[in-house]
C-alpha cells in the first residue's frame, strides 16, 4: 500500500499556512464563456465593534477584540473566550492575513485568484452564540449585523453579508428577520447547536413552537444557513484533527430534524444551505433517509407529503471547497444543489490554489454543471446579481 495523501490537487500537499500563502494567478479568461466564480462561503474577522454599539447600561458586558501578545485576543467581562496560545496560533495560521481584516487587501486577493464575489460569514462570532451569565444575544448579534452591513457597503458589488436573526424567541422572529432584511442580509445564519431559548428551554428546530421563526425566514425570501465551527476543541491529543473531521460531517441531525419534523412541509418556501461541510455526505444521507421513511412507516410522525430526498432536491443546498468524492456523486446529490466556496482565508480554504480547485470542478462534470457549481447557483440562491444595499441605522 502506498503511503500518500488522498488528495487530487497537488498544491494541497505541503501547503503553507493561510497567512503566508500567495495568490494563484492565471489568465483572466481561463474558463468557458459565461463562467462566473462566486464564493458561497468566505470569512472576515470582526473588529472591536460591540463596545461602541452596546447600550450604555450594558457596555461593561460588551465582547472585546484587540490585538496583543501576538494574536487577536477575545474576551468578555468575566472570561477570556480563547486561550492566549490559541489566539497566537490563529494569527500565525490565518487571522493576521491583511485580507482577513480589511476590504482593500481582500479585494486584491480576490482579483488575483479570479473570484468575483463573496458571501461573508463571521469569524469569532461563532464563539458568541452563548456569552456571559445572562442573555445578551439580541445585543451581540444586532450589533454584528449592523457592523457587517457597514463592511460590505465598502464593496457593494463584491461582498454580501450573512446576518444572525433572533432564533431563541419566536415572538420576536418576524421583527428580527425584518431588521436583517432592512440591513441588507443576503443570508441568515443560526447555530447547529442552538442551546437555550428565551425561557431557558432547549431549542429544538423540529419543535412546532419554532414555526414562527421558520415562517418569518420563509416569508423573507432569504436563505437560512447552518455553518460548521461552533465548538472549540480541547487541548487533548488529536483534538484539532478530530474537531475539523467531525464538523465536516455534522449536518445529518439538522437535515433529519427539518425533514422528518415536517418543517419543510409546513414552510414550503423555506430554503436551507449547509455550509462548509462538503457534499459527499449528502448522497448517503438521502439514501438512508428514504430507507428510513419506507422501513419505519409507523414511526413517521408527522407523515411526510414526499420522500425525504424530495425535500433535499426542493429545499436544500450544500457548499464545499474541494470534494472529489462528492463531485463523483453529483448524479445523486444534484449539480444544482451544490455551491463551491473558497472559504477565504481559512486554513482549509482554497486560498493559494483557487484556480486549481475550480479546474477540478470542470474536470469532474459538464461545463453546464460546473458553471452552476462555481457561481451560477450562488448568484441565484443568495441574490448576488444585484449590488448590496443597506439601511444601516438604529
Amino acid at each position: 500500500m502506498t503511503d500518500t495523501f488522498v488528495l487530487e490537487i497537488p498544491e494541497q500537499v505541503g501547503l503553507p499556512l493561510a497567512a503566508k500563502r500567495k495568490a494563484q494567478t492565471g489568465p483572466e479568461n481561463a474558463w468557458p464563456a459565461g463562467t462566473r466564480i462566486i464564493s458561497a462561503d468566505s470569512h472576515m474577522l470582526e473588529k472591536d465593534i460591540w463596545i461602541h454599539k452596546f447600550p450604555e447600561h450594558l457596555k461593561e458586558w460588551a465582547p472585546r477584540i484587540a490585538f496583543k501578545d501576538g494574536g487577536w485576543q477575545f474576551w468578555t467581562k468575566d472570561r477570556a473566550m480563547m486561550p492566549q496560545e490559541q489566539a497566537q496560533g490563529l494569527c500565525e495560521a490565518m487571522e493576521c492575513n491583511p485580507g482577513f481584516l480589511a476590504v482593500e487587501p481582500r479585494l486584491k486577493d480576490l482579483d488575483a485568484e479570479g473570484v468575483e464575489k463573496e458571501l461573508i460569514f463571521p469569524q469569532r462570532l461563532f464563539g458568541l452564540y452563548m456569552a456571559g451569565d445572562f442573555d445578551l444575544r439580541e445585543e451581540i448579534f444586532g450589533c454584528y449585523n449592523e457592523h457587517i452591513a457597514e463592511v460590505c457597503s465598502q464593496a457593494p458589488d463584491r461582498l454580501y453579508p450573512v446576518m444572525i436573526p433572533n432564533y431563541w424567541d419566536p415572538a420576536k422572529a418576524e421583527s428580527s428577520v425584518k431588521r436583517c432584511k432592512e440591513l441588507g442580509a443576503h443570508c441568515l445564519m443560526v447555530p447547529i447547536h442552538p442551546r437555550k431559548d428565551v425561557n431557558g428551554e432547549d431549542i429544538l428546530y423540529n419543535h412546532p413552537k419554532m414555526d414562527p421563526f421558520f415562517a418569518a425566514v420563509a416569508a423573507s425570501g432569504i436563505p437560512l444557513c447552518f455553518h460548521i465551527g461552533e465548538n472549540i476543541p480541547t487541548g487533548l491529543p488529536g483534538a484539532m484533527g478530530t474537531f475539523v473531521l467531525t464538523q465536516m460531517q455534522g449536518f445529518r441531525p439538522i437535515f433529519g430534524a427539518l425533514t422528518f419534523g415536517g418543517v419543510f412541509d409546513r414552510h414550503p418556501d423555506l430554503r436551507v444551505v449547509f455550509v462548509e461541510g462538503g457534499i459527499c455526505w449528502v448522497a448517503s444521507a438521502l439514501h438512508d433517509a428514504d430507507m428510513i421513511a419506507t422501513h419505519f412507516p409507523t414511526g413517521m410522525t408527522p407523515q411526510l407529503k414526499h420522500p425525504p430526498s424530495w425535500y433535499w432536491r426542493n429545499h436544500c443546498y450544500a457548499t464545499f471547497m474541494t470534494d472529489p468524492a462528492g463531485l463523483e456523486l453529483l448524479h445523486r446529490v444534484g449539480a444544482d444543489r451544490v455551491m463551491w466556496s473558497s472559504d477565504y482565508p481559512h486554513q482549509e480554504s482554497t486560498w493559494g490554489y483557487t484556480r486549481s480547485a475550480i479546474r477540478a470542478v470542470f474536470d469532474a462534470t459538464t461545463v453546464e454543471n460546473a458553471q452552476k457549481i462555481v457561481g451560477g447557483t450562488a448568484l441565484k440562491v443568495f441574490d448576488m446579481d444585484r449590488p448590496f444595499r443597506t439601511s444601516v441605522g438604529p
